[in-house]
Formats: C-alpha cells, structure tokens, sequence
C-alpha cells in the first residue's frame, strides 16, 4: 500500500462460499491449498513461496473449513474464479464436481504467455485441473445484466446464471480479466465480492492504491487505477453495499463478528 511500512504483515487469502437455492454451493476462488507447496516445489516457481510465504494449517485448508459447514468437496457445484494467482486458484483440484468460472481474458492470457511469463504473473498453470478446459464456462458468453443502482458507478455485469442471481464485474487491472461477483444475501444485504481490485478497505478509504513496486504483477497499472478509482467513488457514496477485498484483516474480522 502507497505509505504503508517496509515490514511484514498478515495477508489472509479469503474465498467466498454461497449457498445458493437453486444452484447449491458456489465458490469465489479457493484460496491456497497444499497444491501450491506441490506446484512451487520447481524452481523457478519456488521464487513464488520465497516472495510471499504462505502458511496453512491443515483446518485451514478450504475443504476443511467446508466440512465444518457441514459441505464436502463433491458438493460444491460451481466456483467462480476472480483471477488466476496462486493464492486464489490453488484449491481448485480439490473439488471434482464443479464446474468454472472465469473471463475468456483472464485465461488466454494464461494460456498464451509462457512458463516464466506467468510466474512473473503471479501464475501458477499446474494449478488448474487436467480436465480445467472441459468444466470451463466463459463469462463473457452469458448476458448483460444491468445491476441495482445502489453499485454505481458499476451499471452491469454478466448474468453468469441467467437468472439474475449473481453478477460476474469486470474488474480489470490487477489482471486482463479480473472478475467480481455481486449478489443480495437472503437479508437483502447486498454484497459485492472484489478480489485484487482493492487489497484491503483502508486503501480505498485513505486512497492509497499499490505501490509501483507491488503492481509490477499487473496486467494494467491503468486499468488498476480506473477501477480502483471507481469502487473508492461506491464506497463514498455509502449505499449499503458491502465491499468485500480478498485480502482484508479487518473485513476477516467483521465479517467473522457479523458486523460488516
């Protein structure tokens, strides 16, 4: 973060889980799993665990936090994926069942760059399942939906069910074809769910995007900026939507509290 200290912090890899009435369990990327030990054993790609350590308990791992909701692994149905980082995608071998999805962007610009392109990425192709292409649904192939007026200045997004249930945001930036998600919780809260866009809430509160060095992984710093400026603009306009980062302490927090 622009100002932040030169220091080591704690950076949770948060996923999102929707029980959803008629589509059963959705996911919003995975977060890590023991696969990412197993795809950054190689060097180059260990580089990847020496630049970001991570840590994850065994309980940590999300199909175990999923049995202790009482959900295995064979019952999640779909799992949308914001972006391809190894800190978003590394659980997706874990769940056999489910179909992606993901941006047409996001995944040619996987497939087109080369092993140390995607490294350098932030990229982790043996992450991805053998059968990755046939479980693939594409975004961009589902239709507009234009979204509540409380997301303004974000209009519309993909009706990734058709049923107008959850909305895929493009978020572009942080990678070519980053995806958010909005949807209405069962108490009418609305969410929207923004990965990378924004690392925490303070940066959007304070406008203090990424330093240059930390958006050296970016597909656009451009884009980022673009899209980073417009959920500053939702946050301060206070609607009621709850903005969810994928790497927020203090959204861990109150979200953990029932107070977000």
């Amino acid at each position: 973060m622009r100002g932040g200290r030169w220091s080591s912090l704690r950076f949770p890899a948060l996923c999102g889980v929707i029980e959803h009435p008629e589509h059963g369990v959705i996911l919003f990327d995975t977060g890590y799993s023991p696969h990412f030990f197993e795809a950054t054993q190689p060097f180059p790609e260990r580089a990847y665990r020496w630049i970001t350590p991570p840590t994850l308990a065994p309980k940590k791992t999300l199909v175990a936090q999923l049995a202790g909701l009482g959900i295995a692994a064979n019952e999640v149905r779909h799992i949308i994926i914001s972006h391809y980082h190894g800190d978003h995608i590394a659980g997706l071998k874990d769940f056999p069942q489910a179909r992606f999805w993901s941006t047409h962007a996001d995944f040619h610009a996987l497939l087109k760059r080369s092993r140390l392109g995607n490294l350098l990425h932030g990229c982790l192709p043996a992450l991805l399942p053998a059968d990755f292409a046939a479980r693939l649904e594409v975004a961009e192939e589902t239709k507009h939906m234009p979204l509540p007026r409380e997301f303004q200045p974000f209009d519309y997004g993909f009706d990734l069910f058709g049923d107008g249930s959850v909305a895929g945001i493009p978020l572009p930036g942080h990678s070519a074809g980053q995806l958010g998600i909005a949807f209405r919780r069962a108490d009418g809260r609305h969410v929207f769910l923004v990965a990378d866009a924004a690392w925490t809430r303070r940066a959007l509160d304070e406008d203090r995007p990424p330093t240059w060095i930390a958006s050296r992984i970016f597909d656009s710093r451009r884009d980022y900026h673009t899209t980073f400026a417009r959920l500053r603009e939702l946050a301060a306009r206070r609607t009621g939507v709850a903005i969810v980062p994928s790497h927020c302490e203090r959204t861990l927090k109150d979200w953990q509290n029932e107070t977000y």
